[in-house]
């Protein structure tokens, strides 16, 4: 014991003669010798340094006791035993080894230009700060050594027969925890006593999973009110609704244009007031020169007549108008108009039939009798004729 005590006077007297030496040093370069920063850190060196030789010694005896517990039960685990004297050598030599070199830098050293802080010279002050900063991590080494040591020491401790009952308890699934079931084997212990007719309710409890869940749900309510309801960023149902139809009118306008535009010969309908409105400006701006503004006729045939130099029906005049007839002098105007267009210009020359131009060109081609009139025509004569 006396041994101890030496050994523990001379670690003391080691770390802390530093700081002593330093504080002379210190005296004599300052003015007032009572500088309560510089006792202040000292004390600190002190008593971490009672610390750490204090933990050491706890660390130490309880290596022992752990080594006499292993060797004891006749257990293999020399690399356990000597781990934690290697690590408080480890920590000895750090220690040691950045005493003496903060030591032979403070002596070796002779900067030229003197920084005081706190009453002390800069170097002082941060060999002070990491002598502490040192000591606490050694503390807090040995603290955790010394707590992995009494949970080993603790374990070894633990009766053999206990160690094989709870192995022999069979393990529960991951699925039965997620699930909560209880085991069939066990139902008679949470069977309810009410009876209806002969069957009787068993007091489950509900699933982890599902409570979960329903908190789950409960926490993203909150978020939602506050979000949508009580001042977030949200938009409001009103909000919402606004702009869903601005987007329906967006999407259906979009989709009427693109309908407008799938249209050819084998589609082609008659076009409304507006579209043949719209045909009547477009004939007026590139057919008129050669149809006339009311569709007489002059380089190109009459158009208020029921002749056709290539069909009279509507999709003959699609047809004529989209592709042309270049042969005679009639250009294609699909290059230049989109379909919906051309549909809108052959409306309105059908528009033209039974009209009375100002100064009618002779007739041109074939008469075209519509299917429908063609009809009414042969019922006439069929009736006639009976």
């Amino acid at each position: 014991m006396k041994m101890k005590y030496k050994i523990f006077a001379f670690m003391v007297a080691f770390l802390t003669i530093p700081g002593l030496l330093l504080a002379a040093d210190t005296a004599g370069d300052v003015k007032s010798s009572f500088n309560v920063v510089l006792i202040s850190l000292v004390s600190l060196v002190v008593i971490l340094t009672f610390a750490i030789a204090v933990l050491a010694n706890v660390l130490k005896n309880l290596a022992y006791a752990y080594r006499d517990k292993l060797r004891a039960k006749k257990k293999e685990k020399t690399a356990a035993q000597g781990a934690h004297p290697k690590t408080l050598a480890l920590l000895a030599i750090l220690c040691l080894s950045s005493f003496s070199a903060l030591a032979q830098d403070a002596v070796a050293e002779e900067p030229v230009r003197v920084t005081v802080i706190a009453g002390m010279k800069a170097v002082q002050f941060y060999f002070l700060i990491g002598l502490i900063t040192l000591q606490l991590a050694i503390t807090i080494a040995l603290t955790l050594l010394i707590r992995v040591m009494v949970r080993n020491i603790v374990r070894a401790d633990e009766d053999e027969t206990e160690l094989a009952a709870q192995k022999a308890i069979p393990r529960v699934s991951f699925w039965d925890k997620f699930n909560k079931a209880v085991e069939i084997e066990k139902e008679q212990d949470i069977l309810l006593d009410h009876d209806y007719d002969g069957i009787r309710e068993l007091d489950n409890s509900l699933p982890p999973w599902w409570k979960y869940g329903f908190y789950l749900t409960i926490l993203i309510s909150v978020v939602y009110i506050w979000y949508y309801h009580l001042g977030g960023d949200g938009p409001s149902s009103h909000e919402e609704y606004v702009a869903a139809m601005e987007k329906a009118e967006k999407e259906k306008a979009a989709y009427l244009a693109k309908a407008a535009n799938n249209i050819d010969e084998n589609t082609v309908t008659m076009s409304d007031a507006a579209g043949i409105a719209a045909g009547q400006k477009l004939y007026q701006s590139v057919c008129a020169a050669c149809h006339a503004a009311d569709g007489g006729g002059g380089v190109g045939p009459n158009l208020a007549d029921p002749y056709w130099l290539h069909g009279g029906s509507l999709s003959d005049v699609f047809k004529s108008i989209k592709y042309g007839w270049p042969d005679k002098g009639m250009k294609s105007w699909k290059d230049d108009f989109s379909p919906k267009q051309i549909a809108d210009i052959t409306s309105f020359v059908m528009s033209l039939q039974g009209t009375t131009p100002a100064a009618p060109k002779e007739k041109q081609g074939d008469l075209y009798i519509p299917p429908s009139e063609n009809a009414d025509s042969q019922n006439e004569t069929n009736q006639s004729e009976i």
